[in-house]
């Protein structure tokens, strides 16, 4: 049975100050009663956390792909369980996803940053040439780079960067890494970064940085 303790706490999340401080007498049955009072508010609640995750989710911009798990071996799967588990929204851990092209990279990710949108978290998944583009223009979708909890970086160095593209992207890289995790996703194994044609120093200290307490997901 809801008391008034309950129907207090619900009318300060949506704001209604004079239910949530006492200003109105919910002790008074013969003009209210409780259980429905209770019952609206919290449907009021749920109905404005629900468009909430729905705008998250929309902003987020993540395909609609799903997960073939029966690909993967058990091993996979529990790594994945137990990513699943982090909350993203307070939690920083980086996660590299490799893997050949239509091994299922973007769909994992799609559904590890739902998971994390579930939880609360503000998600984003953008392109690595599209990030290129908004670090550059710093407009609306910026903004909403630098609010995120889990960016979902895809196509990462799918094509070789040349030296100021490789400059430009370690310093964005380094910035969003310090206050957000990051999903990379990429069909060059990290192990031939340094082969790519550009300053092999910047390239390894960039995986160094971003592969620190990180974790590698191989789709084969």
């Amino acid at each position: 049975m809801a008391d008034s303790k309950d129907i207090q706490a619900l009318a300060r999340i949506l704001n209604l100050q004079n239910i949530a401080n006492g200003e109105i007498n919910l002790e008074n049955e013969k003009l209210s009663n409780k259980d429905y009072l209770y019952n609206i508010l919290l449907e009021e609640v749920n109905i404005r956390n629900a468009n909430k995750l729905k705008g998250i989710k929309k902003d987020a911009k993540l395909p609609s792909k799903v997960f073939d798990y029966t690909r993967i071996t058990e091993g996979l799967k529990w790594q994945l369980e137990k990513i699943k588990r982090i909350d993203f929204s307070s939690t920083k851990q980086n996660i590299f996803i490799v893997g050949d092209c239509s091994t299922g990279k973007t769909s994992l990710a799609s559904e590890l940053g739902n998971d994390a949108l579930e939880k609360g978290a503000k998600v984003i998944y953008i392109t690595y040439d599209n990030l290129v583009v908004e670090s550059r223009i710093k407009k609306k979708q910026w903004n909403k780079i630098l609010e995120c909890d889990m960016l979902i970086l895809d196509d990462v160095f799918y094509l070789p960067p040349d030296e100021n593209e490789l400059i430009e992207m370690y310093k964005v890289l380094m910035f969003l890494q310090e206050t957000r995790s990051i999903i990379l996703i990429t069909n060059r194994p990290l192990s031939s970064w340094k082969d790519m044609k550009v300053d092999t120093h910047l390239v390894e200290t960039l995986e160094k940085r971003l592969m620190q307490d990180a974790q590698i997901i191989s789709l084969a």
